[in-house]
């Protein structure tokens, strides 16, 4: 069984996009917009190819870390969020943010991992209610400077030990932070998502990323998930056909 290939996209962009696509990743602040109350789901779900995934998860203005988090916001922002993307088809959230988890100077380490575990506990309680799956977005330490491998997201995960909590592997972090693919491998039942870029961060096939390796990694262990392409483009129409095609002769 051939793995679904989808696209990180703003809906806008969307008319421009070559056909073959299996689903859409949005970005969860920007399209689900949770801090703001009112939400019409209608424009979301006339979206082909259909919602299945979403990104940028919170906004860096809504802490995670730190001495100012606000729970009680942060709990109804995560509410509205979940709910929404399940109302739209969505499956997967991923948790980046790196702006919202990053750890503030002089502040504790260990407070603000214990921080970011009650965080995706508490995704944990409405990711059951809605059946999406939140995955930890191992971030490399330019963006962020806490959860920077998908060995520390595998801990963090199996720290949080809820079934929703998995991992993603974003092979452009691997590749910044000179992570060996081998610790997919090493602990692959945490997989649950995947993005895809190549060299400069553009798209795959253009480059010289280790991605036939990544797929062959992902056949080996049975993956049962999706991958998303998630980078630069400058022709959208032209490349994402080319981008496409390259993954489709990888992923079967």
């Amino acid at each position: 069984m051939s793995i679904p290939v989808g696209i990180c996209l703003s809906p806008k962009r969307v008319p421009d996009l070559a056909p073959g696509y299996d689903y859409l990743e949005l970005g969860v602040s920007s399209d689900l917009v949770p801090l703001k109350e009112d939400f019409s789901p209608e424009p979301l779900q006339a979206l082909r190819p259909p919602v299945r995934a979403f990104n940028i998860f919170v906004p860096k203005e809504l802490k995670l870390v730190g001495p100012n988090v606000h729970w009680e916001q942060v709990e109804l922002y995560v509410q509205r969020a979940l709910s929404r993307a399940k109302m739209v088809g969505g499956q997967v959230i991923v948790f980046g943010s790196g702006g919202a988890r990053r750890v503030p100077e002089g502040f504790s380490k260990e407070e603000a991992w214990n921080q970011i575990k009650r965080f995706l506990t508490l995704c944990a309680n409405y990711a059951e209610k809605n059946a999406i799956i939140i995955a930890i977005e191992p971030l490399n330490q330019q963006e962020t400077n806490i959860l920077n491998t998908y060995a520390e997201a595998v801990e963090m995960a199996r720290q949080v030990n809820r079934k929703p909590i998995r991992v993603l592997a974003d092979i452009y972090h691997f590749v910044m932070e000179e992570e060996p693919l081998e610790h997919i491998r090493q602990a692959p039942e945490w997989l649950a998502h995947v993005h895809l870029a190549d060299s400069g961060r553009y798209y795959p096939g253009s480059g010289t990323y280790p991605l036939k390796e990544l797929f062959e990694i992902l056949h080996e262990i049975d993956y049962q998930g999706m991958v998303s392409i998630e980078c630069r483009w400058r022709d959208l129409s032209q490349e994402s056909r080319a981008a496409l095609a390259y993954v489709r002769s990888l992923a079967g």
